[in-house]
């Protein structure tokens, strides 16, 4: 078996290319800027020999990449340059270098208008055009995965490590969904990860849609936060059960228009967005085409994407709140406090009715978005069959109503969700439906492909186990820590524990969401505690993305949170039942 390829230094020479520095690097690949007789290339290099024993393919997926470049010429797109082998053996992928920016780096540093984003959000959907009608699919649009060339302002799409094209065959036999980012994944994807669970041989068939949502997805984050380039944890996207709120309501700044659209490619129902990526360039077309002076200004106030301040008159605590959770709302006679629900999900079809008054309630987190979203509702996306290959041939949606019947009058009556939805749910997603009485837990998931293969690089195998210090703004030794579901926390490996030779001592897990379940255990406690961790830092190396897991008994409940130990022990885990 042949050892995965070494990081390379800058001045290190790959096949007659000197490397200037090392630009980034994934599950599958490096890349590199690099330079010989004067031009200037990215060069991406597999991972992994050819027949290296090499799970996740890396070289036959560089390989499938040059394919799928072959097939494209767009001024949007990255062009390549050729290929050939690192004296590793290594495969490599010449491609032009870009220099620029990705679009969360262009939104904070040049502080772009609507108009401008519209402007660059048209020529993405203009190059999926071109893209979907040679049959291919890219499967990992995101906001790194498109550059601002900042010579000129254009955009291009970048990073094709995760495409397919029409009858492209599988490349992996392990995974229900393609390879691609959670966040960025249409809903329909954690509903068919939920009904195909027990199928090994379950194949999620992506389509048009899926790509048309991560458009839909980008344009949010750009519309809605003031500093995307910033790791924290965000309002979801792609719960099957709730809307995230609208653009408008977290950033009042956006015209009603633009945050209507962006709401209809966020639909949970497929067929409620645009038909295909003709449509969508039409309809973002059409938006720009506006002249109002509401979209000649800025998206966010620039002096947000610094520090922050305040929004409309908003202090910075309401801001704060708009942003995590959509609207607190004061009611009740005697003045109690209403925590109703987020402003999104008046819009969404069978949305509750405002509760006058409703008990009172820990503060809310919105959930990490790593984890598949929770219970669908019945009838949320297409019917999909449980095995289909990479490459089978594009599916559009039929045909949808214009934009202008897509309006607010035909999301319906608001009703209140029934308990099958209800179980289950996120805290942020239980308490925005109006779910009364409903345990919080987490959501069964597979551990994304990245944080696996991260896991692995570690040689952390499922099952390792880790002492940590739980809370670290907390006593290491305390003995009754409270938390509180929803919460996010910071857990570390302690001093004292030797015996950890894959994570040593001062290693931060990081992104830990905190779940508190009321379930009796065996043991007579009145209820469990369990905490997700979504990334690792161990000491002198950069961050990576894990699955690690605590699950511990609480020694108290009250008001919803959990009391135990801070010191326990975290799991490494590539599934969570």
């Amino acid at each position: 078996m042949t050892a995965p390829l070494i990081r390379l230094p800058s001045g290190a020479v790959i096949d007659g290319w000197r490397v200037l520095k090392e630009l980034g690097s994934g599950g599958f690949a490096v890349v590199y800027h690099v330079q010989k007789n004067g031009q200037d290339r990215a060069l991406k290099v597999a991972l992994h020999r050819d027949a290296s024993g090499d799970d996740k393919q890396t070289h036959a997926r560089v390989m499938r990449e040059l394919t799928v470049l072959l097939m494209l010429d767009h001024p949007n797109i990255i062009r390549h340059r050729g290929y050939g082998y690192a004296e590793s053996g290594n495969v490599y992928l010449a491609l032009d270098y870009v220099d620029g920016w990705t679009l969360a780096e262009w939104k904070e540093r040049k502080h772009p208008t609507f108009h401008e984003v519209l402007r660059v959000f048209v020529k993405i959907a203009d190059a999926l055009v071109y893209m979907h009608s040679r049959g291919i699919l890219h499967r990992d649009l995101k906001l790194v995965n498109v550059l601002i060339r900042k010579s000129d302002g254009e955009p291009i799409i970048i990073d094709f490590s995760c495409a397919t094209y029409t009858q492209a065959a599988d490349l992996t036999d392990s995974g229900h969904l393609p390879p691609g980012t959670d966040r960025f994944r249409a809903p329909e994807q954690f509903k068919f990860l939920r009904e195909h669970k027990e199928e090994h041989r379950g194949r999620y068939a992506f389509q048009v849609a899926d790509e048309i949502f991560a458009v839909g997805a980008m344009l949010y984050e750009l519309l809605t936060d003031p500093r995307p380039t910033e790791a924290r944890t965000r309002e979801s996207l792609n719960n099957p059960a709730a809307m995230p709120p609208p653009a408008r309501g977290l950033n009042p700044r956006v015209p009603e228009p633009l945050s209507d659209l962006a709401e209809s490619i966020l639909s949970r129902d497929p067929k409620r967005r645009p038909v295909d990526t003709e449509a969508l360039r039409r309809e973002i077309a059409e938006l720009l085409a506006d002249p109002g002076a509401d979209y000649q200004a800025p998206a966010h106030v620039p002096s947000e994407q610094r520090q922050p301040e305040m929004l409309d008159g908003a202090a910075p605590a309401e801001l704060h709140a708009r942003r995590r959770k959509g609207w607190r709302i004061a009611a009740g006679a005697v003045g109690a406090v209403v925590l109703a629900a987020v402003a999104a999900l008046w819009m969404l079809p069978g949305a509750p009715t405002l509760p006058a008054a409703a008990p009172s309630l820990p503060p809310v987190t919105p959930a990490p978005d790593m984890s598949p979203a929770p219970a669908p509702v019945a009838g949320t996306g297409p019917a999909l069959a449980p095995e289909q290959k990479e490459g089978d041939l594009l599916k559009t949606q039929p045909t949808e109503p214009t934009k202008q019947a897509r309006s607010s009058r035909e999301r319906g009556q608001k009703t209140s969700p029934s308990a099958e939805v209800c179980k289950g749910l996120s805290l942020a997603a239980a308490v925005a439906l109006g779910c009364t009485g409903v345990p919080v837990r987490p959501e069964p998931f597979t551990c994304p492909e990245g944080s696996q293969s991260a896991m692995r690089e570690l040689h952390w195998r499922d099952g390792d186990r880790f002492r940590l210090v739980l809370d670290d703004r907390h006593d290491p030794e305390a003995l009754g820590v409270w938390f509180r579901p929803g919460d996010t926390i910071v857990a570390v490996v302690p001093p004292d524990a030797r015996d950890q030779r894959t994570a040593p001592p001062g290693t931060r897990f990081l992104g830990g969401k905190v779940y508190v379940m009321p379930d009796k255990t065996d043991s007579g406690k009145p209820g469990r505690i369990v905490v997700r961790f979504e990334r690792a830092k161990l000491p002198r190396q950069d961050e990576v993305p894990v699955c690690v897991v605590v699950d511990t008994t609480a020694d108290e409940l009250k008001d919803g949170a959990g009391k135990t130990s801070n010191r326990d022990v975290g799991k490494a885990v590539d599934y969570w039942p």
